[in-house]
């Protein structure tokens, strides 16, 4: 038991040493990481929505070092080396999380203490079974409705401290006071949350409270007390964790009349008969509301008791609050300190008084104490006879099908008003759905393109087979869309694409007409086609300049297309929207499979003679650069992959590919 103590304590004072790669200096956190081998490392979290490239590190001799202005809250982070080939957590963080991809993020929360900045590691999740404390002696009381004091009896000890989430573990932080007859009490200044803690006695023992509200495992064969703090009423409470371990979603049920409907809208801050026919909600200042959707956002109008344009230059803020399924952090309050029905992760904020030289909204996320922290996603929003904001679901996380709720609030001083109090639930619409137009199965381990290509050496790139192996691929077509679904036979995510993948890059080109072209839309891919295109899509895991929807004549056109990824499933869906195609001839389509990289032509990975750590191998060099980057296509019966994409002419003219017929 002794040597479980030990260790214990050590892992403990080596969690406070490590603080140091993480300091506040001033107003700023500077973040330090020693990773010489790297050429670039970004910083990326959700105070900068996981940019790849919004923070740049600098080197300064074998480390890496930038500083941010954050606001107190927690935060996630990771680095981001060469670009995203690399996603590397903090040795050094002062806590950790699940990132989702069977990885970690670093953690820490940032805090307000004697008006300075401080950093202190989170609470751990509470993963384990909380451990209710029946039969107990109350050692807990709220004192001032300020401290929290707990008593703890050890009467042979000679002195005894606290540590817990609150202090980073510290055994030496915070001191108790000895109140006579064995007892020791801790005063503690906590804001709301949820506290693991021991008490330190005589400097060497760690000891858990008999007396804790709650317990849980504390990962060394012993327990943790646990205990929640919140406010009701005004008044400070302590008790056993209110919370549940696991909380399941809010069940949402869209309501039987006033039904947010699918409508076509223009962010121009005029109101339009089609935008509203669809779901209103009423108020004062908020004179009425509107809310719909499409198939790749919702729509949110305000009509304000006078013309909006009238209020600018005004203190007034418009803002929708919205949750989403998946949410990383949630608050349960507005910026301006209204408490809502339902936990909130996303705040979308139109000012008013700084539209006329700031013609756009802001975008913040939930910090998860009732703070928001300032993201670099953009979103439309207008402002002229009403207030109209277009909430992307993209954003939110929100996949095909999916469920969330809106909260529209208008806040002007110290009041805000919040329309509707319960929330109005919006249902992205289900475009996985129709009937099957087509379905090509491919075969299995063919990821090699005409039968040399083999994988890049490093180990993001295990099992290093089946990443880029197209082994089925579905063609639905429903009322709005055209939806490929395309099977792999092994999926990834080692450099936490947003999007569930990292690997993958498929380029469709889609022929619906006469006329178009034969070569790709930009260079890369080295192949032809044999009959032109019209529609060129590519798609990849990170939804920025990867994702394209382009025509033959070059414009391009963004919002023609979704995609969504079932990671467990190996799927990624594409959806192409109906109304930005032009099917005269019907649909041929040439489905390629390539390896996505960000320093690649087109985000292609180069293939090379010998694979290196970042390149594919078995390249011919006599193909005088004319044979294809393909790894995988999807050919029509009759012919091989093998046979088309080697069908280049060395120093002359790339391989011809074939279309398949979807329609």
């Amino acid at each position: 038991m002794k040597k479980i103590k030990f260790f214990a304590l050590m892992v403990l004072i080596l969690s406070v040493l490590s603080l140091a790669a993480l300091k506040i200096e001033g107003n700023k956190v500077v973040f330090t990481f020693n990773y010489p081998q790297a050429n670039t490392v970004h910083l990326a979290g959700t105070f900068n929505n996981w940019s790849t490239n919004a923070n740049p590190m600098r080197r300064e001799g074998d480390l890496w070092v930038t500083e941010l202005e954050l606001k107190p809250g927690t935060y996630q982070y990771k680095f981001v080396i060469d670009g995203g080939k690399v996603w590397k957590e903090d040795p050094d963080a002062p806590g950790y999380t699940d990132d989702g991809f069977g990885g970690k993020n670093g953690v820490f929360t940032l805090a307000l203490k004697d008006d300075q900045l401080v950093i202190v590691a989170p609470a751990a999740e509470i993963k384990e079974k909380v451990e209710i404390n029946a039969e107990r002696e109350e050692n807990f009381y709220i004192e001032d409705n300020t401290y929290v004091v707990i008593r703890f009896y050890k009467p042979e000890a000679r002195y005894v401290f606290i540590a817990g989430s609150f202090n980073n573990w510290s055994m030496n932080d915070t001191e108790c006071y000895s109140s006579g007859d064995g007892w020791w009490e801790a005063v503690l200044e906590l804001t709301p949350g949820v506290y693991q803690y021991k008490f330190v006695v005589d400097g060497k023992d760690w000891l858990f409270d008999p007396n804790a509200p709650a317990f849980v495992d504390d990962g060394f064969g012993g327990k943790n007390g646990i205990f929640e703090v919140w406010k009701e009423d005004g008044q400070l409470k302590v008790g056993a964790p209110r919370v549940k371990q696991e909380e399941e979603p809010a069940k949402v049920e869209l309501p039987k009349e006033n039904t947010v409907k699918s409508v076509e809208y223009e962010i121009d801050g005029k109101l339009s008969e089609k935008e509203k026919s669809t779901a209103i909600f009423t108020g004062s200042t908020l004179k009425e509301i509107y809310v719909a959707r499409t198939s790749t956002a919702a729509y949110v109008a305000v009509v304000l008791d006078k013309p909006a344009r009238d209020y600018i230059g005004e203190t007034m803020l418009i803002e929708v609050y919205t949750n989403a399924p998946k949410m990383m952090s949630a608050n349960s309050k507005t910026y301006n300190g209204t408490t809502l029905s339902k936990p909130v992760g996303f705040r979308f904020s139109v000012n008013m008084k700084t539209w006329k030289t700031r013609k756009r909204g802001t975008f913040y996320a939930a910090a998860g104490d009732d703070s928001w922290i300032l993201q670099a996603n953009a979103f439309k929003a207008a402002v002229d006879d009403v207030v109209e904001i277009e909430i992307p679901y993209d954003i939110l996380g929100v996949k095909s099908g999916e469920e969330f709720n809106i909260f529209v609030t208008c806040a002007m001083g110290d009041k805000e008003e919040v329309i509707p109090q319960d929330g109005v639930v919006v249902k992205a619409p289900t475009m996985l759905s129709g009937n099957v137009i087509a379905k090509f199965v491919d075969k299995v381990g063919d990821d090699y393109g005409f039968g040399t290509y083999t994988y890049p050496k490093d180990p993001a790139f295990a099992p290093y087979k089946g990443l880029f192996d197209i082994t089925e691929v579905t063609v639905l077509e429903n009322d709005d869309a055209y939806v490929f679904s395309i099977k792999f036979a092994e999926m990834t995510n080692p450099w936490a694409s947003p999007k569930g993948f990292s690997h993958q890059l498929i380029n469709l080109y889609l022929d619906t007409k006469a006329g178009g072209k034969t070569t790709t839309y930009k260079e890369g891919a080295r192949v032809q086609f044999k009959e032109p295109w019209d529609y060129f899509i590519k798609v990849a895991g990170w939804p920025d300049d990867r994702i394209v929807f382009a025509t033959a004549d070059g414009k391009e056109i963004p919002e023609a297309i979704t995609y969504e990824a079932d990671p467990v499933d190996k799927v990624i869906h594409v959806i192409i929207f109906k109304k930005y195609l032009d099917v005269q001839t019907g649909i041929k389509a040439y489905i390629l499979s390539l390896s996505q990289d960000g320093y690649g032509a087109d985000h292609i990975r180069p293939i090379t003679k010998d694979s290196t750590q970042w390149t594919l191998g078995g390249y011919p060099a006599d193909s005088k650069d004319y044979a294809p980057f393909v790894l995988d296509i999807i050919v029509p019966e009759g012919y091989t992959q093998e046979e088309i994409l080697k069908s280049y002419v060395p120093g002359q003219a790339y391989a011809t590919l074939i279309p398949v017929v979807v329609k």
